[in-house]
């Protein structure tokens, strides 16, 4: 499958929201794209100057930055709920991820936003 196809099959795949998948790997992702995990993790990397793991990470702090924004009741629920709601598989996982990307933990950004 050519590049371009790939790169275009990833828009769907974020405009879908298939990335909230707890079992989302580079495996299953290469998988359902008709494509190897070598040349995809290549692509990502080049393309999107950051590993596989970063670009499903970044993909899921941005969905619930996102509804933290947009959705006042979000801003009640339990870190464990938001890290399920946004595909991690723990909250633990989740705090560290969103503190490494927003430069805050969950609950400090929450607080900003209130």
């Amino acid at each position: 499958m050519k590049k371009k196809a790939i790169l275009q099959k990833l828009k769907e795949f974020e405009k879908e929201e298939r990335y909230l998948d707890k079992n989302m790997s580079l495996s299953a992702l290469s998988y359902s794209l008709n494509t190897n995990n070598t040349y995809l993790s290549e692509l990502i990397n080049k393309d999107f100057h950051k590993n596989f793991s970063t670009y499903i990470n970044e993909l899921r702090v941005c969905y619930i930055i996102k509804k933290l924004e947009q959705n006042p009741k979000y801003r009640n629920y339990k870190i464990s709920t938001l890290a399920d709601e946004s595909g991690f598989i723990s909250h633990s996982a989740f705090s560290i991820i969103f503190k490494k990307i927003t430069g805050m933990p969950p609950s400090n950004y929450i607080k900003n936003l209130n």
